[in-house]
Order: structure tokens, then C-alpha cells, then sequence
């Protein structure tokens, strides 16, 4: 089973979300599903201050060549 979700916008607002999910070939509702996914799947920013604490720590030292393109690599995952 499915929720309902309304929520009230300006129509300037609605007019140009309704533009940018038709040049998706998309309905209004579909692209607004998949702007709450990637909005809930996008760390917060303590949680991406704390990814960044930790690229700083491993840059900080002296990091070879092959280090650097592995966390270059994990950094893509996210």
C-alpha cells in the first residue's frame, strides 16, 4: 500500500518542478519520489564532515600514489 503525501507550493514553484520532470520524461509525483530518495540516501553534513575528517587524517600523512586512488575510489561509493 501506498502514502499520500500533500504538500503546498507556490505555483511558480510547481510550474518550474513540473517543467525540469517533464525534460526528465518523468510525472511530477515520480520525480518528487526520487528527489525524497536521494535526499534521504545523501549523508547529512555531520555525517560528511566526518568522511572528510578522515580523508583529511589519511592525507595528512604521506600517502602513496596507490592510497590516494583508493580513497578516491571509496569516496565514489557514497
Amino acid at each position: 500500500m501506498t502514502e499520500r503525501i500533500t504538500v503546498y507550493v507556490s505555483p511558480d514553484l510547481h510550474r518550474r518542478l513540473k517543467i525540469i520532470a517533464s525534460s526528465r520524461g518523468m510525472t511530477l509525483s515520480g520525480f518528487m519520489v526520487q528527489a525524497a530518495q536521494r535526499a534521504l540516501e545523501t549523508p547529512d553534513r555531520s555525517a560528511a564532515a566526518h568522511q572528510m575528517d578522515l580523508v583529511r587524517q589519511v592525507v595528512s600523512q604521506r600517502a602513496s600514489q596507490e592510497e590516494l586512488s583508493a580513497i578516491r575510489r571509496q569516496g565514489r561509493r557514497y
